[in-house]
């Protein structure tokens, strides 16, 4: 049964591009047929390693001289430049990245969803969800997924969310909060709900938590909170100046984030780093990982960072606190609290020791966000989905044949 996963773009950076990454290799290591159709390409090949036998589709290739073909006629080039300079209408303008799509981008994307014949597809966006429910063949199986609960969208998308949500077969979501959030939005309906959380490797190789260093990584985006964490790391550097702060990511945010560190002066503390495709190898080089998310449903890097035994210290929005075990692998302190998260970051840095027992229960808890547990989750999933459709067409047929 063929496999195939919409997503913004595969040859970027971020959890969900992490986690698409991942969950393909897993199907296709179990012989899956399995394919992603990524909107855009922005490089020659995707920033995190995928299996050879996945096959990928770009939709739309942004690379610099790639806007059309050698061959491309004149009217096509016209026709293709006006499209592109029409905002979208299929994409939600509230989606993070909608400044990014166009009315001929919606085409292509369209397109290829109606191309789609066969098997599952797994939706990564609210709108490509939608987009699902409106232009993919009804006996393929559409598997949309969640990363932020109900509220937390604007309030026109979640008018389309309780409207067209209702035609999927199924909805994954990353938290015990979302899965609640959805039950109630789609009571009465036939969508199966699954809570299936990010998952990740579990590396031979571990910090030794030793180096000066506390990191963080993620888009430069307001609600990653970045500004919040420099804020709070100008505290620490006052008191610890031989210590690190880095910030991996890249994002619309980044200038913004430059003369920040740049009025506080710290600039010998503080550092913007580019994206990274090993992140996890920069952990190892680091003691704690900070986590100033406005919001968040669940945090990747989260696990990533305790993967490597670093401990995490973060606000307690929903995903952390159901990650993160207060004063047992890392410290949740309070929403948007800047001091409390100084305060924090410099409990650990004064004690070793305790960096080393929260980091060890760390690397234990984390064994629950393995492939091994979570790949069994969708295994499931996929296994539930295939019987209920196959006894829908079957159903089908019996009436069919009856009339």
């Amino acid at each position: 049964m063929k496999v195939t996963f919409l997503v913004y773009n595969i040859y970027g950076m971020g959890g969900t591009v992490r986690t698409v990454a991942n969950t393909a290799n897993y199907f296709a290591a179990q012989n899956r047929e399995v394919e992603i159709i990524s909107v855009r390409r922005t490089s020659a090949k995707p920033m995190f390693d995928l299996d050879k036998r996945i096959k990928i589709t770009p939709i739309f290739d942004a690379r610099m001289g790639k806007l059309f073909g050698k061959n491309t006629p004149l009217y096509k080039k016209i026709i293709k430049r006006i499209l592109m300079k029409v905002p979208s209408i299929f994409i939600d303008k509230s989606e993070d990245l909608y400044h990014m799509f166009n009315l001929f981008v919606d085409f292509k994307i369209i397109a290829a969803l109606k191309k789609i014949n066969k098997g599952i597809l797994i939706t990564t966006i609210p709108s490509f969800n939608i987009l699902a429910t409106k232009f993919v063949k009804k006996n393929v199986i559409k598997i949309g997924q969640e990363h932020l609960y109900f509220a937390g969208h604007a309030p026109g998308l979640q008018n389309k969310i309780k409207k067209h949500y209702n035609k999927l077969d199924a909805l994954t979501c990353l938290t015990d909060s979302e899965i609640k959030d959805y039950q109630e939005l789609l009571k009465g309906s036939k969508v199966d709900l699954y809570k299936v959380e990010n998952a990740t490797d579990i590396p031979n190789e571990i910090s030794q938590l030793d180096k000066k260093v506390v990191i963080a990584a993620g888009r430069y985006a307001p609600e990653k909170g970045f500004d919040l964490l420099i804020a709070a790391f100008t505290k620490v550097m006052k008191k610890y100046p031989d210590w690190k702060l880095k910030i991996f990511g890249s994002g619309a945010e980044e200038e913004a984030l430059r003369q920040k560190i740049f009025e506080e002066k710290a600039y010998n503390n503080i550092f913007l780093m580019q994206k990274t495709n090993n992140i996890i190898g920069e952990m190892k080089n680091s003691s704690i990982y900070a986590l100033s998310s406005r919001y968040e449903s669940f945090g990747m890097v989260i696990i990533e960072a305790m993967s490597v035994g670093v401990p995490c210290v973060g606000f307690a929005c929903t995903g952390p606190r159901e990650v993160i075990k207060h004063q047992e692998d890392g410290i949740l302190v309070e929403e948007g609290n800047v001091d409390e998260l100084a305060n924090s970051i410099m409990t650990l840095i004064e004690s070793e020791e305790l960096r080393k027992q929260y980091g060890r229960m760390a690397r234990k808890n984390v064994e629950k966000y393995t492939f091994k547990v979570v790949g069994g989750k969708w295994d499931r999933i996929l296994e539930e989905q295939l019987k209920k459709n196959l006894n829908k067409s079957t159903k089908k047929t019996l009436i069919q044949t009856t009339a």
